[in-house]
């Protein structure tokens, strides 16, 4: 029976907390409009297939109706090659969500989990995996994305996986600092007189203190990656022609940016847009996920 009642306080504390978190997120006005978009252009994503045909619209060329403008057949116009802008611009949102979120996925996990060991380790251990980070954080990252892209090659998997590797140092660095002050707490110290393994303290008690902050820190970090993958394609490091990858596009309409704008704004607002939407998200899942903005 106290199981019970207990049980059913800590669901009511968790959608409580829950329930707080949303009202003060949603009196942000621009993080709620940025919330709206990338709901929006994550469904655009989803059901590209259903909105465009893949192969015989964003892929497939067609010479005599290349170069049109906006109209009610090709919302977005066409391209050099006949393909309908609309149809490579939804396609294309499937790549940068699938580079933004396996990215952040991958690094936000080893990030958390070497930062988090280095902590609860101390010592040699923590100053040698530091080191190390450091080494390479002290590289720009854009530059250390070309190097790992250009020694795995081109392709979708290659520029994850260079994207990954580039972003753990950072996430790394951020559970470092927020989980030296939580391995000093005294339940912490608890978990070890109770004989609790490394891995189950780490996991089980540290990370889920620092959640909200990772949280708030891979929305932020989407917006970079969304742009990272866009600057490799545009390149010829990222995903080739004729994928309708939206820097690529870029890259495709600069050659007639001047006779058809449209070719070049279309996915550069797409770039922009996306990006933007992911930051102000961030912020305001920052704002409502900080304990001292409680009213």
């Amino acid at each position: 029976m106290f199981g019970r009642k207990k049980k059913d306080l800590t669901k009511t504390r968790s959608s409580s907390g829950l329930a707080d978190v949303w009202f003060r997120f949603r009196k942000n006005k621009l993080s709620m409009a940025g919330l709206i978009v990338v709901v929006i252009i994550i469904l655009l994503a989803i059901f590209a297939d259903v909105l465009a045909d893949y192969d015989t619209m964003a892929i497939e060329q067609h010479p005599e109706i290349r170069l049109q403008g906006p109209s009610a057949e090709h919302w977005f116009g066409t391209d050099a090659y006949g393909r309908d802008m609309f149809a490579r611009i939804v396609h294309g949102a499937r790549y940068s969500l699938t580079f933004a979120l396996a990215c952040t996925a991958i690094s936000l996990v080893g990030g958390t989990l070497i930062g988090a060991a280095a902590s609860y380790a101390g010592g040699i251990v923590d100053n040698v995996i530091m080191r190390i980070l450091d080494a390479f954080y002290c590289m720009p990252g854009m530059l250390l994305t070309i190097s790992l892209s250009s020694a795995l090659g081109m392709g979708l998997k290659s520029i994850i996986i260079a994207l990954s590797i580039s972003g753990v140092p950072g996430y790394a660095r951020i559970v470092r600092s927020v989980m030296l002050t939580i391995s000093q707490q005294e339940y912490i110290e608890a978990a070890r007189a109770c004989g609790f393994g490394s891995f189950r303290i780490i996991v089980g008690h540290m990370v889920p203190n620092a959640i909200s902050m990772l949280i708030v820190n891979a929305m932020m970090s989407m917006a970079g990656l969304i742009m990272s993958a866009a600057a490799l394609s545009y390149i010829g490091m990222g995903i080739q022609p004729p994928a309708p990858e939206w820097g690529a596009m870029l890259q495709e309409g600069q050659t007639y940016m001047r006779e058809y704008f449209s070719m070049v704004l279309i996915p550069g607002l797409a770039i922009v847009i996306t990006a933007l939407s992911f930051n102000l998200l961030g912020d305001g899942l920052s704002e409502a996920l900080d304990p001292r903005m409680k009213d």
